[in-house]
């Protein structure tokens, strides 16, 4: 059955987070806030709940990589699915983003199709197939 999904987006290039906000706009049953920088990410997963997080590395202040550490070092972590959605694509990046917890790494697309393809299947997975924790 398919659910409604509460979306984060954690971006600070404004092409970017308009080029994702605007993919999932077509997506039906989503839900997206954008914040653009890591702090803004962990004060806004202290004041709502979300389904997925979908995040940058190369953000101003806290990066990417130490939000996922932040969340998953949580006394009571987050149960937040983090989906890693960055243009590098160096395997020092994509290890370290694993490591630290990450749930899925995702390379940005070059091209508004690109980022509808990437919505689509986000939520296609996270909201028609994958059980979301607390969401049981």
């Amino acid at each position: 059955m398919a659910k409604n999904i509460r979306l984060l987006l954690v971006e600070d290039d404004e092409s970017d987070a308009f080029l994702t906000k605007r993919a999932f706009a077509d997506m039906k049953g989503t839900n997206l806030m954008h914040v653009p920088g890591g702090q803004a990410a962990l004060d806004a997963l202290q004041s709502g709940r979300f389904d997925i997080m979908l995040l940058d590395l190369d953000l101003p202040g806290l990066s990417g990589h130490q939000v996922i550490t932040a969340l998953r070092e949580r006394e009571e972590p987050e149960l937040v699915p983090i989906i890693v959605f960055t243009s590098s694509n160096h395997p020092g990046d994509i290890d370290r983003a694993y490591e630290a917890g990450a749930s899925a790494y995702v390379r940005k697309p070059d091209s508004l199709g690109g980022y509808q393809q990437v919505a689509d299947a986000v939520c296609r997975f996270w909201r028609d197939h994958a059980e979301i924790p607390g969401r049981h």
